[in-house]
């Protein structure tokens, strides 16, 4: 478990024990909405009303259990003046440990009340409905037989603690020490559990689960051991903590906390899932030639982050009996305040938007935005970000993009290659000729080159060379493959003017001591053919279907991989 996650659930285990000692502070007894200074008037043991009956026991019962008994039906008990006042122990017992807290105000007052539903003399508490009162014959409202018969028998936790020393039930803050050493024993009890669990999840379920060969549902158990774990804590302290027989004030906290728990628990397995669906979708982006849904996938995850976390904010806070309906009634009136205070997300969220549906580039892509450079590596809600080739990341706001002018280098159909060949001032017009040809023979069967517009001309005199102007494109898809098909279109001129014989200049000055020209002089030599035929022989060697031509790089190159192996069949 990582160092936050442990320090979260410890935090828990803490607040949950402050809840023990503050929850004294809260209201002890069971009555709702406040105190009711007539009550000693109501709780007399007459028993007129549904109101009286639920004071009769919520007031007495701590108090004195035989009059808090005054308002039970006995007739179905055996020994009435025994068991009625523990029924009336248990009950409120009950009640606390569960929090349920009695809403005596909404009950009625009405000595002759009959339930809409039934049309009967009868009524019951929705916290409560298996707690019925009903008018007897004297006109009482009283427990009836079967309510009582629903009473649960004490906590096996109190009945253990009845045969503990009596320095056990010395009271502490309003509890007796044994229910706060309880509690702590039951915090030490879910950790262990929640530890268990995470260990079965990742040495059992996760060996079963690979035996599937399928990456995602491993996936899934790698990142729902935890919040799977926090579930089970507060299962655990769901269970346990009522049985410790708490007051209501405390009851209360410790419900609120281990919902809380289990909220948290359920949006963080919720969050966590969403990497699992990630991981699924950008394998099967992978799948696909286009770029379209590499770049939705990163957007689709973030949405969904987003809508969870707002989600299980709400839920959270819900399960804290917070009014959500009020925060969002608020929160709707500073909308406006905070709209203008964030224009500028708002302004790069429709940025991103647009970016999708114009579609100016893609992950991946080679772009320059203003002063920015390099591929694209996501588009998010609010920026997008480019690796530039110095490989910095520079994040660009989307609204900017929208209003900038992009240019789009992998979007091009053809790559262009401009140089100029400076071949020597000594080479015959002949080769100058068949050179030029060699070069276009060489372009019009090359792998990677655009065969139907390409320009290979006897440009101009340079100061030291006859300049040759090649002009060309490249059909690839980045940069890498337009180095590569650009080094074996190099090499394939190199063996075009090593086969010709011909030489390219060095920026050179020539100085002339004497300008006349001496009898008995020649031209430089020339190394290879000179005649037409062969000069023909060599441009059509370098033709498609030519002998001489090396389209994929060196001789010595082409025989081995990547990894410096020899392949088996050269290039």
């Amino acid at each position: 478990m990582s160092t936050l996650r442990s320090r979260t659930l410890l935090a828990f285990a803490a607040a949950l024990l402050c809840w023990l000692f503050l929850g004294t502070a809260i209201a002890q007894e069971t009555i709702a909405k406040g105190p009711l200074p007539p009550i000693e008037k109501e709780v007399g043991g007459t028993c007129h009303t549904p109101r009286q009956a639920y004071l009769q026991v919520l007031y007495w019962a701590k108090r004195d259990a035989r009059k808090a008994a005054l308002c039970f039906d006995t007739s179905g008990l055996v020994s009435p003046s025994k068991e009625a006042p523990d029924l009336a122990e248990r009950l409120l017992e009950f009640l606390d440990a569960e929090a349920r807290r009695i809403d005596t105000d909404g009950a009625p007052i009405d000595a002759a009340y009959l339930d809409p539903r039934s049309g009967q003399h009868e009524y019951y508490d929705p916290l409560a409905p298996e707690f019925r009162i009903r008018r007897a014959a004297d006109g009482r409202w009283l427990f009836t037989p079967e309510s009582l018969a629903r009473v649960p028998e004490s906590s096996v936790f109190k009945s253990m603690a009845n045969h503990l020393p009596s320095w056990f039930h010395k009271r502490v803050a309003g509890n007796e020490l044994w229910k706060y050493i309880g509690i702590v024993l039951l915090i030490f009890f879910a950790l262990l559990m929640q530890r268990m669990v995470v260990f079965f999840i990742r040495t059992y379920l996760k060996r079963l689960v690979g035996k599937t060969k399928l990456g995602y549902l491993d996936k899934a158990v790698d990142r729902a051991d935890r919040p799977i774990g926090g579930l089970v804590m507060a299962a655990v302290f769901y269970i346990g903590v009522p049985k410790l027989a708490f007051s209501i004030g405390i009851a209360r906290g410790a419900t609120l906390a281990t919902k809380a728990l289990a909220a948290y628990s359920i949006v963080w397995l919720g969050y966590r899932l969403i990497d699992v669906l990630s991981f699924w979708m950008e394998s099967k982006a992978d799948g696909t030639d286009t770029k379209l849904d590499d770049q939705l996938v990163p957007l689709i995850v973030k949405t969904l982050r987003v809508f969870v976390a707002v989600l299980g904010g709400i839920f959270v806070l819900q399960n804290l009996s917070v009014d959500v309906g009020s925060l969002l009634a608020g929160v709707g009136l500073g909308g406006l305040a905070f709209a203008l205070a964030a224009k500028d997300t708002i302004a790069n969220f429709f940025g991103s938007v647009m970016i999708f549906i114009d579609k100016p580039f893609q992950i991946g892509d080679w772009i320059v935005v203003g002063n920015v450079e390099g591929t694209v590596e996501e588009v998010g809600f609010r920026t997008t970000r480019v690796r530039t080739f110095y490989n910095s990341l520079v994040t660009v706001p989307n609204a900017s993009i929208t209003t900038t002018n992009v240019d789009n280098y992998g979007m091009r159909e053809y790559r262009r290659y401009t140089t100029t060949l400076g071949l020597s001032y000594d080479t015959p017009v002949p080769k100058v000729q068949a050179f030029c040809e060699a070069v276009r023979a060489l372009l019009s069967g090359m792998p990677g080159m655009r065969k139907d517009y390409y320009l290979v001309e006897f440009q101009s005199f340079g100061d030291s060379s006859l300049n040759v102007l090649l002009y060309c494109f490249m059909v690839c898809d980045d940069w890498n493959e337009e180095l590569r098909i650009r080094t074996h279109l190099n090499l394939e001129i190199l063996r075009v003017a090593e086969q010709l014989g011909v030489s390219f200049a060095f920026p050179t000055r020539t100085l002339h001591i004497d300008t006349m020209a001496k009898s008995g002089g020649h031209n430089p030599s020339h190394s290879g053919p000179s005649k037409n035929d062969e000069l023909a022989a060599v441009v059509d060697g370098f033709a498609k279907d030519g002998n001489l031509h090396q389209y994929r790089g060196s001789e010595i190159a082409d025989r081995y991989d990547n990894d410096g192996k020899r392949d088996v069949e050269p290039w």
